[in-house]
């Protein structure tokens, strides 16, 4: 069975080549370019073949008036179904009983399992997250919940130190400077780009969320917005070094904009960029044009769509 590896960049959407509120505009970013065709994703770049990867400007908006929130956006991709208008509203940052119901009825997740493939959600959850959870203190997210219903363990401390699983900072520097973790494994960008590969190649379907581009759209500042995007491209050039394009796919996707314009620190109404990379790009995304095409495309990529 192939292998996909979908990317969540929580809060990316395309906006204005605005180089004062937009850190896609001054970015130095010449592999997140290079998959548009040369140019940066911004608001005008249109949908582009490059021979290796797929460019796909994406709705988020579902047809649904209001600005696109997290737990509807993320039940979108995950589950295919216009969460948002099931629901009567764009709603976040944490799932409903609504939609955690639809989530727990099927998800991409539960999918591929029944499919007879192996799936996880490899990022990795502190003692006191899980304690949380637990107590009844913190609902999961959309994704984390999707991952829960199809009877998949949250990753710990445990699996960060074995490197079965990741942060969501890609190379561990959070687990050290923000949860305290002095010893946990350190990557270069490049390495944590491999290491996403090498986890990849261990199941069917791999899931990476990263939030902080959606903690820097609501809070700042543009400097770190610019850097969060330089380390991307640079965890992009190890993945893309190792990935086989021939059988594996990897898609990139966000469920709504906000980290596209500091001038404001409210979610955006723009298109999200979708990217699938691999010689099976348009299995993905021949029908794709919002979030519910999300989880169909994958399904086709792997086989699983009947």
């Amino acid at each position: 069975m192939p292998h996909v590896l979908l990317l969540f960049l929580d809060g990316v959407g395309l906006g204005a080549d605005d180089p004062a509120a937009n850190p896609f505009a001054v970015a130095h970013t010449p592999t997140l370019d290079a998959l548009a065709g040369g140019q940066k994703w911004l608001a005008g770049t249109p949908r582009t073949d490059t021979g290796r990867a797929l460019f796909v400007p994406t709705d988020p908006r579902l047809g649904v008036p209001g600005r696109p929130q997290s737990a509807t956006g993320q039940a979108a991709i995950l589950t295919g179904r216009n969460v948002p208008a099931a629901i009567g509203e764009h709603y976040g940052p944490r799932p409903t009983p609504e939609i955690r119901a639809i989530l727990n009825e099927d998800n991409l997740f539960k999918r591929v399992i029944t499919g007879g493939g192996t799936a996880a959600l490899i990022n990795a959850f502190p003692p006191r997250f899980h304690a949380a959870v637990a107590r009844g203190k913190r609902l999961p997210s959309a994704n984390q919940q999707a991952a829960l219903a199809a009877g998949l363990p949250l990753f710990t401390e445990r699996e960060i130190y074995s490197g079965a699983a990741m942060s969501p900072d890609w190379t561990g520097q959070g687990w050290r400077d923000e949860l305290g973790y002095p010893d946990t494994p350190l990557y270069t960008p490049a390495a944590a780009g491999a290491l996403l590969a090498d986890l990849s190649r261990q199941r069917t379907f791999t899931f990476f969320e990263h939030w902080a581009s959606d903690v820097i759209g609501h809070r700042g500042p543009f400097e770190r917005g610019v850097a969060l995007l330089e380390l991307f491209d640079a965890v992009l050039v190890g993945l893309l070094a190792a990935w086989e394009d021939a059988r594996d796919t990897i898609v990139i996707t966000s469920d709504h904009g906000n980290f596209e314009d500091l001038s404001t620190r409210t979610h955006t109404t723009n298109d999200v960029p979708t990217v699938v990379i691999g010689a099976r790009r348009h299995v993905v995304a021949d029908h794709l044009h919002d979030l519910t095409g999300i989880t169909p495309g994958i399904l086709r990529a792997l086989e699983l769509d009947s």
